[in-house]
């Protein structure tokens, strides 16, 4: 058999299996990368933009992508209060803090109530630093990382840990600056969770 012949016999059969194999390769990996997420990894995700406030008092609300579809946080809490805790994995007070809202979470997490936290990160990769640091400690709930335009829009931000208790309407009912015990966060919970 000519080389020719060799290549027009073989060649479209072997093009159609390698292609085959990619395929068959790339949905394997993409369901184990959802079955691994799925099953408590921690989940970190972007921020796409920040959405301007107009209206003063209320929780600012940005744009992010989740299981393939872009939605913002205003839909993503809606009807919830929301503990919304800005942190990072360098800051003490935050790390120190953090037992006691996975707590919150685990009490709380099944009602009208969710707690996400926004991650000020002064790494190169701030999504891979999160994310080791969320699985290492049993994070259980929602992190973005943080962008200049989200702080800024809260005011600067200028210390961390600084948590927003927003009750379900999307309003602010406190600030809080630094770092607090369990206890002292549930005082400010329960006097807007219904």
């Amino acid at each position: 058999m000519s080389v020719t012949k060799f290549k027009k016999t073989f060649a479209l059969p072997f093009a159609l299996m390698a292609v085959a194999a990619i395929l068959v390769f790339s949905y394997t990996n993409t369901s184990k990368a959802e079955s691994t997420s799925k099953a408590g990894d921690p989940i970190v995700l972007t921020i796409n933009s920040v959405i301007p406030n107009t209206a003063v008092g209320t929780a600012v609300d940005f744009k992010f992508t989740h299981n393939g579809k872009e939605t913002t946080f205003a839909e993503f809490t809606k009807g919830k209060v929301v503990f919304l805790n800005f942190w990072g994995t360098w800051c003490p007070p935050c790390r120190k803090e953090i037992p006691d809202i996975i707590e919150i979470q685990k009490e709380l997490g099944t009602k009208d109530f969710i707690v996400i936290g926004i991650a000020r990160e002064k790494d190169r990769d701030p999504i891979a630093k999160v994310t080791n640091f969320s699985k290492a400690q049993g994070v259980n709930y929602i992190n973005f990382i943080g962008v200049n335009e989200l702080f800024k829009a809260y005011g600067g931000i200028s210390a961390v840990p600084t948590t927003y208790i927003i009750g379900a309407d999307g309003k602010i009912a406190e600030e809080i600056v630094g770092m607090r015990a369990k206890s002292q966060f549930m005082k400010s919970i329960s006097k807007v969770l219904k």
